[in-house]
């Protein structure tokens, strides 16, 4: 299987837990904040693996150093992330929301990177 297959399907995998997860968790009213946000997140997470399955079904897979920059770039904008997510979490208000960022951020980071090191 390729790199980019891998990210397509643990993405997809991520993306369905994330949804299932959150949902559970926005039942609960102390839960409910980072429960939405990590609804959310795997909502958004799911359409960009179905989005990357359709896209190679029509063009083919990716070129090796065109996917690596993407994942550097997308490496560079989950770092942002977890910026945002801390800086979220310093607020009572915002304080699940921001810990669900962080999760999402650090998980995207984690992908990226290791997907983009597999293609050097």
């Amino acid at each position: 299987m390729s790199v980019e297959e891998d990210l397509t399907r643990v993405l997809a995998c991520w993306a369905a837990a994330s949804v299932v997860a959150g949902a559970a968790l926005s039942l609960d009213r102390r839960t409910r904040a980072f429960g939405r946000q990590t609804a959310a997140w795997g909502a958004v997470d799911g359409a960009i693996a179905y989005a990357g399955v359709r896209g190679r079904r029509r063009r083919g897979p990716t070129r090796p150093a065109r996917l690596r920059r993407g994942l550097l770039v997308n490496a560079g904008l989950d770092v942002g992330y977890l910026a945002a997510g801390a800086r979220l979490v310093r607020g009572d208000r915002w304080r699940g929301d921001g810990l669900a960022v962080l999760v999402q951020g650090a998980f995207l980071l984690v992908l990226d990177s290791v997907a983009a090191r597999r293609l050097r």
